[in-house]
């Protein structure tokens, strides 16, 4: 290295900038890419808003304190300008009805110039300590929708990276349909159409899609989306948490639009994930928010299960059910006579129905507010996982190897539903959109199927090979993890031609 060469005593870590979409379902992703990034070696900061930097903070400081000496990461705390239309104070996707995310994902440039400032002031520093250990940012890992931080990037001739916190499926379905909108040839909102350009037959209905795009002249959202799919192929390379053995088509169809390098590095999880104990217990909510049920009760109430009878039910931090889906729901669960767990999201007017609760009570549980997702899921009494196919819930379910009953409700989650359902083989849906409402005897035969019937078992099993495919990715010889390593050297390299430039340079 370096400064072996040039009699340096100090070790140099190369140093990358993260810098997320404000939502739940980016902010928990990018925090895990920083721990690993962190744990092989790099400097890593953490960009966001003083809410969220507040809220975080416990699960770096926790991070620090358990792992090896040297591992860096430093929250970046920049105060969110007033948003025009949004109430003071808003720092998050959570706390925005879904009508309004667009505002707030549209105003996130707002950070561009207190990102630039600080930008500016880690080189200088790095600059005066050019023979004391200087660690610049050399790369900036942005969001597909903090495409802003290209600009940033190369006023500071600083490379961007873009880390998808969707699959890669996924994102060559949202490519194909930005560049061909082929749902615009399609008159009725039941009829099946291709979507071109993918590496495989995908057929569609309209109703199936997101909104903005099932009528994208009409939503002002689609050529935001559109543009900003657009620039994320345009970075000096894509980050996919995602490993290829489950998402190969997609990996490379994107290799194949871009013709970038395309690292994907997936799953993205706690290594003791894949021990035969699961999940360990004791930091069994270090992705999210703290759940709103305590691990001694969320445990006693599963350890009295029998295994593969349990199916949990979540739609994750940003979708809520309505009156008559969260009836239909109840309705089908309490019909199937099968053991569940319902996390479901505090909103005042949702209520379940009258009685429910008592009548459910030896074979139902109900956790109002966040859940503890990958304890439950890991526990041996889980057999299914209810899901709107978020690829966090998505990746996490696969790589335990619990199969799925899928209720898909915006953004790419539609395209996560059919990979599971048609290509997989994993998944059993109950309903096609957010705005359906499901049918209260599809979701009790889907709760029977999958945990108590041949099919079930059959989805189970190849869900089991898949987990068992995840868990060799990211091992030593995996796929997951030579990327990884590829990743690595990439920004290492970077670093020292920056350094060995910077000693060059007269002052």
């Amino acid at each position: 290295m370096w400064n072996k060469m040039n009699g340096c005593e100090k070790s140099s870590k190369p140093h990358v900038v993260v810098i997320p979409y404000v939502g739940q379902g980016h902010l928990i992703p990018f925090l895990e890419l920083t721990k690993l990034l962190a744990s092989h070696g790099l400097i890593v900061s953490y960009i966001s808003t003083p809410g969220n930097v507040a809220r975080l903070q416990p699960q770096v400081d926790h991070v620090v304190k358990s792992s090896n000496p040297g591992v860096d990461i430093r929250l970046v705390s920049l105060p969110m300008p007033p948003v025009e239309d949004l109430p003071p104070g808003i720092e998050s996707s959570e706390t925005v009805p879904l009508h309004m995310i667009g505002i707030l994902m549209k105003s996130s440039y707002k950070l561009a110039g207190q990102f630039e400032q600080w930008l500016e002031q880690e080189m200088k520093n790095a600059e005066d300590q050019i023979h004391n250990s200087p660690s610049p940012p050399v790369c900036i890992i942005s969001d597909m929708f903090t495409s802003w931080v290209h600009k940033s990037g190369a006023k500071f001739g600083l490379p961007t990276v873009v880390f998808h916190t969707s699959g890669a499926f996924a994102m060559s379905v949202m490519h194909s349909f930005m560049k061909n909108t082929p749902q615009k040839n399609v008159q009725g909102d039941d009829e099946y159409f291709q979507v071109p350009n993918l590496p495989l037959d995908f057929k569609l209905r309209k109703s199936e899609l997101p909104f903005i795009m099932r009528d994208s002249d009409a939503n002002p959202m689609q050529s935001f989306v559109t543009d900003e799919i657009n620039l994320s192929m345009e970075g000096s390379g894509v980050i996919f948490n995602t490993f290829y053995a489950l998402d190969s088509l997609g990996i490379e169809h994107i290799k194949s639009l871009t013709k970038k390098p395309v690292w994907s590095i997936g799953p993205i999880l706690p290594k003791k994930l894949f021990d035969a104990e699961g999940v360990e217990r004791a930091t069994h909510d270090s992705r999210g928010k703290s759940a709103d049920i305590s691990e001694a009760e969320c445990l006693q109430w599963l350890d009295k299960r029998s295994p593969n009878s349990v199916v949990f039910v979540c739609f994750g931090s940003q979708s809520s059910l309505n009156k008559q889906q969260t009836e239909a729901l109840a309705k089908g669960l309490e019909a199937s006579q099968q053991a569940f767990i319902w996390a479901i999201k505090r909103v005042p007017e949702i209520q379940l129905p009258e009685g429910f609760e008592e009548r459910i009570k030896d074979r139902g549980l109900i956790i109002w507010g966040w859940a503890p997702q990958l304890l439950i899921l890991s526990h041996p009494s889980t057999g299914a996982f209810l899901s709107h196919c978020g690829w966090n819930s998505t990746l996490e379910s696969i790589s335990l190897g619990v199969p799925m009953i899928t209720w898909p409700m915006y953004a790419e989650q539609p395209f996560n539903n059919k990979l599971l359902v048609e290509h997989l083989g994993i998944a059993e849906q109950i309903c096609s959109h957010m705005d359906g409402v499901g049918d209260e005897y599809v979701v009790k035969r889907a709760v029977i199927k999958v945990l108590a019937e041949e099919e079930g078992e059959m989805m189970r099993s190849r869900a089991q090979e898949l987990r068992k495919k995840a868990k060799m990715a990211v091992e030593k010889d995996g796929f997951s993890h030579a990327n990884l390593q590829a990743f690595r050297e990439y920004v290492q390299e970077r670093h020292d031609n920056w350094v060995l430039t910077a000693q060059l340079s007269p002052k």
